[in-house]
């Protein structure tokens, strides 16, 4: 009812003929209208001052100084107003079904999808939102209420989500509103709802997504010899804009890859704290959405609780609302949207933030307008008020950019739509009310929806005394106003009139005049009328514009937590004087040695004379210990969103390189246990799992920095009980193997058919088959590298038997096993695997923790390393990678190992078996610089690292450490301080809670785990 009363006014006040309202908001229109006197923002670039728009049914026909207005044209005087062009959304689901799923307990293996459709059910390139978009009153309202006129919208779910719909998000007929069905395509790393096992980590989704794209190439040829209606839609489509979805920085980077390997441009829809890899974002310039709902403050104000916030979270909160500045200044173009926001409130709010952190007014509306327009091509028609564009804007009472305004109307398709009165009615004041004759003082106080008032009347009493008495009474009035039409309803109690009154009236707020009917107490229906004497309205004071904040500077830290660097550290030529040199190398360990580092190299090494280069470092280590980098053959830090994925027994197309992740804290503590590289093994999931990284422990680098150039190529293979599923739950009995014996299936099965996979394409080369070009399969073309020994397996395994038999199916394949790690049987079999020629990389002395180990010992290395074969010491915990120092000297307690080869154990055996030593692993000229200085004898549990080195780089200094600790403690209370204060002015703030803090292991499985930090 209150839309069509407020529907009424407007036709009414624009001199409508007719009204014909749709859905309760839309109002039929003039065929042209003038918008005079109006502030216009044209575009980012040009403001009108007290101009004109002109508008002729839904395009805009004129706009300037002095315009000509038709005599048949409504006239609309605007006044003090702001007209807005409409902004576009381009992350929106509106009108559109919401993804759902029947729960089952029972893992799903293969597709359940009825149809001639792609093989996973989180790639569905057909969805199209054109076919399924219906109109969504209530959301669209929402965005309309922020000054939103159109949105991309499209459902959100799966890793290929189809195609988005653009429409206007006007509240007719959806005809008329939909305006190009199929405007983008949309991707994620992300499963959504499908019941599939696969993919079950971003490593699997991004894999997907890298194989359907190979799978649409190919099915691009002339020729086809199969229809798949997803692929038909994909290549229907393929014109369209692409956009990934991303949920944080670095997975703008991995999309990154994916869009160059294929040729193809994505913009992406960012998480907000894109600021912190703004320097590897620059250097594409790809377009990103910005969402702009910037985090609550925590409540603080029990400093037991507020100790415990991540310095990450603080920071995040501080430096969020900077992100599109910066993103800007770096010239990295961006759209704005209103994803996570609330209302038009909090929207505009943290728009206004945006600009007070540096964000130009224009900047601001050129994301919400011209760049979302040109993103989806559309730049002649949206995006500003100029000649022959659509008519899609918003009238402000005031410019929304620079101050809290209000939205009187929003005009879509040149439509009206409108939530509030056009003309505001401001009734505080005090009144003469003439009422039936009589004079009656009324006063209203309050503000538009809140309005009370009060009334002065006359009452008689009579006492022995005084006798009869005319005594002053105060009435409360109930006011209510909507549109123009005021309804009071008081009690009188005078000498005139007993009872409740009711009165209606039309208000003229600018002359403060009421005039309208009513009914008395008696019955009698009488015209009254009210005139103001004066405003007793508090003057509302104009908040001023928005003021850049040019005290706040970008306190960046990398990464942005607690313990990154101010800056990244940068390479050093450093002399390091007088140590005790351990350099894995034929002149075994040297005595007040010398070792100069020079353009991330090491340039010299030994007792002999030598320059000092001109501006070197130089450090006097005398009493210090210094040696190469420790290297961790099995890690599983620093690994982003699942070690496992574990939805099909092979799952070689996947890699670990791909989920990189450089701000994991445990990176920076075992740079403190003296670990400069590390291999970061896939879980144990399956027989034949995914790729390794070889990754440089670099903090405060971008993850492909991390990443080893030009390293061999690896892959994770596993035994046991991991690998037949024995200890994932009842219900997980839908995947192949469920026993030890088809575990060895699995292998011949890959195996085989990855060499007739390699047939197939050398016939192709070989113009054999009639030119057909064969489907790229990832996870064949793996495993077919494996064959040809261009990739090594390092396999997880245990039990004697289980290893025999990979050794068997090697063998018989023609390939060799690389490395066995864990293998704490090896002891028993270490001759078989000399003449295999494996590796081994083991335990020192864990054994007993589930029955296929019970016949672990703590003589496994060194008994292995008698036998000849090169022996490493991982940890395979994030915990125990910090003191793989002392795990390394526990073989000389339990094996009698020499020092020098226990120490081998963690540094050049471990290279050897990553095939690196040519890089590493040793003190030897040309090397790597990857340097430990020690306080005393590494192998030692009073040993303490002093300095770690990488590439020239000190990564990790025990002195700056301690100022890194003061650091991260004024850094936390800084902010701290800033966040009580927020506290205090009573704005919202949200509850601390807690995450506790997980670390994958071989047999963990889904996507949460190590990105969690609870840092201090």
């Amino acid at each position: 009812m209150k839309h069509i009363v407020l529907l009424l006014f407007f036709s009414s006040f624009l001199g409508f003929s007719q009204v014909k309202p749709q859905n309760g908001t839309a109002l039929s229109k003039p065929k042209m209208v003038a918008f005079k006197h109006a502030k216009i923002l044209v575009s980012p670039t040009k403001t009108i001052e007290n101009g004109t728009l002109l508008i002729e049914n839904d395009k805009i026909v004129a706009v300037g100084t002095f315009v000509v207005i038709p005599k048949h044209a409504v006239e609309i005087d605007c006044k003090g107003k702001t007209i807005i062009p409409a902004f576009i959304e381009t992350h929106a689901n509106v009108g559109l079904p919401k993804p759902s799923s029947t729960y089952s307990p029972r893992p799903q293996l293969e597709s359940s999808k009825l149809g001639a459709y792609y093989w996973n059910e989180s790639i569905h390139p057909e969805t199209d939102a054109g076919n399924l978009y219906q109109i969504d009153q209530k959301a669209n309202e929402q965005l309309i209420k922020m000054g939103f006129g159109f949105a991309l919208t499209h459902v959100q779910d799966g890793v290929a989500r189809g195609t988005g719909a653009f429409v206007s998000l006007g509240l007719e007929e959806t005809n008329k509103q939909l305006i190009h069905p199929q405007a983008a395509q949309f991707f994620s790393f992300e499963k959504g709802v499908s019941r599939q096992t696969y993919p079950s980590s971003q490593m699997g989704s991004i894999a997907l997504l890298r194989q359907f794209f190979h799978d649409f190439e190919w099915y691009k040829q002339a020729k086809q010899d199969e229809v798949n209606l997803s692929l038909a839609h994909m290549q229907k489509t393929s014109h369209l804009p692409m956009i990934l979805h991303t949920n944080d920085k670095w997975e703008i980077l991995r999309g990154r890859k994916i869009a160059n390997e294929f040729n193809y441009t994505f913009s992406y829809v960012g998480s907000g704290n894109e600021y912190a890899a703004v320097g590897a974002l620059k250097k594409n310039k790809e377009r990103i959405i910005l969402p702009v709902n910037f985090p609550e403050p925590y409540d603080v104000k029990d400093p037991y609780i507020s100790r415990q916030i991540p310095l990450s979270d603080l920071k995040h909160w501080e430096l969020a609302p900077s992100n599109p500045s910066i993103l800007v200044k770096n010239n990295i173009p961006i759209c704005l949207t209103s994803k996570g926001q609330k209302d038009e409130i909090s929207f505009w709010k943290n728009i206004r933030k945006a600009i007070e952190r540096g964000l130009s007014i224009q900047d601001a509306l050129y994301a919400l307008t011209i760049e979302p327009a040109q993103l989806l091509q559309l730049e002649q028609q949206l995006g500003t008020l100029e000649v022959g564009k659509i008519a899609s804007f918003t009238v402000y009472d005031s410019n929304p950019f620079e101050r809290e305004a209000k939205r009187l109307e929003s005009w879509l398709l040149g439509v009206p739509y409108l939530t509030e009165s056009h003309s505001e009615h401001e009734l505080a004041g005090v009144y003469n009310m003439l009422l039936d004759g009589k004079n009656y003082p009324l006063e209203i106080t309050g503000e538009k929806g809140k309005y009370s008032g009060k009334i002065q009347s006359i009452k008689t009493t009579t006492t022995k005394q005084e006798g009869t008495k005319l005594d002053s009474l105060q009435t409360k009035v109930y006011v209510h106003l909507v549109g123009n039409d005021l309804t009071l309803q008081f009690q009188l109690k005078d000498v005139n009139h007993k009872g409740s009154v009711t009165l209606h009236a039309k208000v003229n707020s600018k002359l403060g005049i009421f005039e309208g009917d009513g009914m008395l107490p008696n019955g009698k229906w009488i015209k009254w009328s009210a005139v103001r004497k004066f405003s007793t309205d508090n003057v509302k004071k104009e908040k001023s514009a928005n003021v850049v904040d040019t005290a706040f500077s970008a306190n960046i830290w990398y990464p942005n937590m607690a313990y990154g660097h101010t800056t990244v550290p940068k390479e050093e030529t450093t002399v390091f004087r007088n140590a005790t040199v351990w350099t894995n190398e034929s002149s075994g360990i040297l005595k007040d040695a010398t070792v100069i580092v020079a353009n991330g190299k090491i340039a010299f090494v030994g007792n002999g004379d030598f320059s000092i280069p001109v501006g070197a470092k130089v450090i006097d280590a005398k009493g210090k210990h210094i040696t190469s980098g420790i290297i961790d053959e099995h890690s599983h830090i620093a690994i982003s969103k699942g070690v496992n994925e574990g939805g099909q027994a092979i799952t070689a197309e996947v890699s670990i390189s791909d989920v990189v992740h450089s701000e994991d804290i445990n990176i920076y503590r075992q740079l403190a246990g003296g670990v400069t590289a590390a291999q970061l093994l896939h879980g144990s999931a399956n027989p034949i799992g995914g790729q390794s990284a070889l990754i440089k422990l670099k903090w405060g680098h971008t993850p492909e920095e991390m990443l080893i150039p030009n390293a061999p190529k690896f892959i994770k293979c596993a035994l046991g009980e991991n690998v037949k599923q024995a200890n994932w739950g009842d219900y997980n009995t839908v995947r192949f193997p469920q026993t030890r014996m088809g575990v060895e299936q699995v292998f011949y099965d890959g195996f085989t058919r990855a060499i007739a996979y390699q047939k197939e394409w050398e016939n192709y080369t070989n113009k054999k088959d009639g030119g057909l070009k064969p489907r790229k399969d990832l996870e064949l073309e793996v495993l077919a590298e494996i064959v040809r020994s261009e990739r090594f397996i390092t396999c997880h395994s245990y039990v004697q038997s289980e290893i025999n038999m990979l050794l068997h199916v090697a063998d018989s394949m023609g390939f060799r096993v690389n490395t066995f790690t864990h293998i704490l049987e090896g002891y028993k079999l270490a001759d078989k695997l000399k003449s295999h020629g494996a590796g081994a990389s083991t335990f020192s002395d864990w054994w007993a923790y589930k029955f296929e180990v019970n016949d672990a010992i703590p003589y496994n290395a060194s008994m292995m390393h008698e036998q000849g074969l090169v022996v490493a010491i991982n940890s395979d915990d994030a915990e125990m990678g910090r003191r793989l120092n002392q795990e390394a000297a526990k073989s000389v307690k339990y094996g009698n190992m020499s020092e020098e080869d226990a120490w081998k154990l963690v540094t050049l055996n471990p290279a050897k078996l990553l095939h690196l030593d040519d890089r590493m692993g040793s003190i030897k000229v040309g090397k790597d610089a990857d340097i430990v200085v020690w306080s005393t004898n590494p192998l030692s549990i009073l040993a303490k690292v002093e300095t770690t080195m990488i590439d020239g780089k000190i990564l990790f200094d025990s002195q700056q450490d301690e100022i890194k600790r003061k650091e991260n403690q004024t850094e936390r209370a800084r902010i701290i301080t800033k966040m009580l204060d927020s506290n205090e002015k009573g704005e919202p703030s949200k509850p601390f809670l807690k995450r506790k803090p997980r670390h994958f292991h071989c047999d963990t499985l889904g996507e949460e785990g190590s990105e969690e930090q609870n840092c201090h």
